[in-house]
């Protein structure tokens, strides 16, 4: 059985990966946890993602920031409105308009000081979009579901085809251990079940009642992270 225990702290967004966790506060505070409290970052922002491509957000004006370790440098180009860093050192997110776009590795890794950035187009339309070891998840704004495999470090954007799953969420999480988390327009959170190497599509969707109505969610080293529909924090340990 799931065991939540409240964190103190109110946030609109949650992301952990690669063990930290980060999100947005009620002040549009980018924030890190740091075991007892959130710490500010010293930036505002609309998103936050970290993970094995390190830690990126978009700010209120859809400006990408990336954190190399003491403060934010400017992405340039891009505007997001949505960003995921849980691929393997890849980067992808949405923008306003449900255009998807992705940076490969390498100028993920390089990236140190302001320049021009190799951003990638993959075609379709999502408005929220991440990534975890057995391929890339994403919804669009009717709340469809999509799933795209064959995506890597050196081929971000990954093959045309999309494979729609059955079910209906407003934003879907990936592991990086492959685990998919979503929450639905009512605010259900829901697991899919049955996901591994030889299956990347799971089998069924299974709500996690426990948790109660949230906004948002992410997972990482089975620790599932909720933003309840009040703001509030829960850290539950699966």
């Amino acid at each position: 059985a799931l065991r939540c225990h409240p964190i103190p702290g109110i946030l609109k967004q949650i992301d952990a990966g690669a063990g930290r966790v980060c999100g947005i506060d009620h002040r549009d505070q980018v924030v890190d946890f740091n075991g007892d409290a959130w710490v500010s970052l010293q930036a505002t922002g609309k998103h936050v993602s970290v993970g094995p491509a390190g830690m990126w957000r978009v700010g209120l004006g859809d400006l990408v920031f990336k954190w190399l370790g003491s403060g934010w440098v400017r992405v340039n180009p891009g505007r997001l409105h949505q960003i995921d860093a849980g691929g393997d050192k890849f980067v992808v997110g949405c923008n306003a308009s449900q255009g998807i776009f992705c940076l490969n590795r390498r100028p993920v890794l390089a990236y140190e000081s302001p320049g021009s950035v190799p951003w990638r187009q993959v075609p379709g339309l999502l408005n929220y979009y991440s990534c975890g070891p057995f391929g890339c998840w994403g919804v669009n704004k009717l709340g469809h579901i999509f799933v795209k495999m064959g995506v890597s470090g050196n081929f971000c954007q990954g093959p045309r085809k999309w494979y729609r799953i059955p079910g209906s969420l407003s934003m879907v999480e990936v592991g990086t251990d492959g685990s998919v988390h979503g929450v639905n327009w009512k605010g259900l959170v829901f697991w899919r079940a049955g996901i591994n190497a030889c299956n990347n599509f799971g089998s069924r969707w299974l709500p996690i009642k426990a948790v109660g109505r949230s906004r948002h969610v992410s997972y990482d080293r089975g620790i599932l992270w909720v933003v309840c529909e009040n703001g509030r924090v829960q850290r539950c340990t699966v």
